[in-house]
Parts: structure tokens; C-alpha cells; sequence
């Protein structure tokens, strides 16, 4: 055999052997019967052309293309995994003991002590309406001392070793937080339900919860 021929067959065995290796990935495709027929005219050119039929390794099978990334498109591709990734925001609580806590503390302890947790926590939210609203002082003790508000929480000094005390101290923090939603909505007044002032009548009512009656 000349080498122009032997060239040609060569050249024919690696186009029938990049045949046999891309079909399968490219269509997907299972070979049948047709595998044994290829395996013959690939061994037939590889051995003219003089070249050794490579050996199978279990398990070397190639089953899907895989894709290599270089180190700037991993980063590229975790970063919009990540940007795709809910976010769960918490907002940091101050459970600082501060004068104004106490004020309030004492606030719902006195008010509210006999009420539930969401009486208390009305209690609570009203006052820190009131501290937000420009109509009135802008600290809770400031709101606690106003004339003819509430009263002068320095004056009273119920036991803190009690569970109305751990109960009201829970409710303030949950209110100078922000914590659970709105109870009494804007409310900035209230007064028991077992009394009518005046005052009150001509205010906007926005809810009653247990023995209280709130308005804005």
C-alpha cells in the first residue's frame, strides 16, 4: 500500500471515529444494532491504518457533555444563585433598660394589669402613638407625666419580682419595638368602658378591647 493511501484510510478511520464518539451526545439517541456494524468499520480502518483500538474503561462511557467553568464564570453564576435567594431581614430589638422602658413598663402594669396580653399591648401601642404624634411630648416618660394624662410614674413603685411586672415588661418591649401589629390602629386616647367622659364623645372611636375604649 502506497502512503497516499495509507493517509486516506486514516484519514476516513478518524471521521468514522468522531462519527461514532458525537452521534450519540448531539441526537440523544441510543444505538441498537447499528453499534456493532460501526464497531466493525472502525476496527477494520483503525487496523489498516495501523492504529491500536483503544480500550474500554467501565464506567468511561460519556453519558452528557459536561461544562468546565473557569474561576470568573463560578463566581459570575454563585452570585446569581445568591441574588435569587430569598432574603429574610430582622430587625435588631433594643431591649435596653432605660428610664423611659420603665415609664412604660409601669404604664401597662398600673393601666392594664388585669387585661390580657392584647389589652396590655393596647395600652402600650396607644402611649407609643402618643410619642410619635406631634400633638404630644416626644418620650414615653414625657407622655407618662403629661397634666392630666396618665401619672407620675416616679411616685409608684409596684413590686418587679411578680409576673404582672415580667408580663408588662414583655408588652413594652414588644411596643417600643415595634414588634406585633397595631391593635388600636392611630388611637390616642382611651378611658374604661365602664365610663363615659365627656371628652370623648365627639372623638373618632376605633375599637374597644376587653374593659377599654380607644379613639383617635
Amino acid at each position: 500500500m502506497s502512503f497516499g493511501r495509507k493517509r486516506i484510510i486514516f484519514g476516513m478511520a478518524a471521521v468514522a471515529a468522531v462519527a461514532v464518539a458525537t452521534l450519540p451526545m448531539a441526537t440523544g439517541f441510543a444505538f441498537g444494532s447499528e453499534d456493532t456494524v460501526l464497531d466493525d468499520v472502525d476496527g477494520e480502518l483503525l487496523a489498516a491504518s495501523g492504529i491500536e483500538s483503544p480500550v474500554a474503561v467501565p464506567g468511561s462511557e460519556i453519558l452528557e457533555p459536561v461544562i468546565q467553568l473557569d474561576d470568573e464564570a463560578a463566581t459570575i453564576a454563585e452570585e446569581a444563585v445568591e441574588a435569587e435567594a430569598p432574603v429574610t431581614e430582622v430587625a435588631a430589638i433594643d431591649d435596653t433598660v432605660d428610664a423611659d422602658l420603665i415609664c412604660l413598663v409601669k404604664i401597662v402594669r398600673h393601666e392594664a394589669a388585669n387585661q390580657s396580653m392584647t389589652g396590655q399591648l393596647a395600652v402600650a401601642q396607644l402611649v407609643m402613638n402618643r410619642v410619635e404624634s406631634p400633638r404630644f411630648p416626644n418620650s414615653i416618660c414625657a407622655v407618662a407625666h403629661q397634666r392630666g394624662q396618665f401619672f407620675n410614674t416616679n411616685a409608684y413603685n409596684p413590686s418587679r419580682n411578680d409576673q404582672r411586672w415580667e408580663n408588662a415588661m414583655e408588652v413594652a418591649l414588644d411596643a417600643r419595638n415595634g414588634i406585633s401589629d397595631p391593635v388600636v390602629g392611630e388611637a390616642v386616647f382611651y378611658h374604661a368602658a365602664y365610663v363615659t367622659p365627656r371628652f370623648h364623645r365627639s372623638r373618632p372611636r376605633v375599637t374597644q378591647i376587653e374593659d377599654h375604649i380607644f379613639y383617635r
